[in-house]
């Protein structure tokens, strides 16, 4: 399902291609809710380092989809992610990997 199953929240820069994997299962999970697959910032991430507003976005995904499946919300660590901030760290990856299981 992922390229790299765990990133280390400390050891692991994340990379586009994480977040492409991660919205590529996020919109699995939306289409087995009866929801359209989500269109998500800079699409292709070409060039582009992930960015706060990538996690945000699949964060609204995810939760959509968990809500019309009747799973519970998940407790994000860093919630709300703070307006401006650019950082994605590898732990917010890893509770969107955890919330598509």
């Amino acid at each position: 399902m992922f390229s790299a199953p765990m990133l280390a929240s400390e050891q692991t820069v994340v990379l586009a291609s994480h977040v492409l994997e991660t919205r590529a299962v996020v919109n699995i999970v939306r289409v087995a809710a009866g929801l359209g697959a989500a269109v998500f910032t800079d699409g292709s991430l070409t060039g582009l380092r992930p960015k706060a507003i990538h996690i945000t976005e699949l964060r609204w995904a995810l939760d959509e989809a968990r809500t019309r499946l009747g799973m519970p919300p998940i407790a994000y660590i860093r919630n709300p992610i703070a307006a401006g901030e650019t950082l994605v760290f590898a732990t917010e990856l890893m509770e969107l990997r955890r919330g598509v299981q």
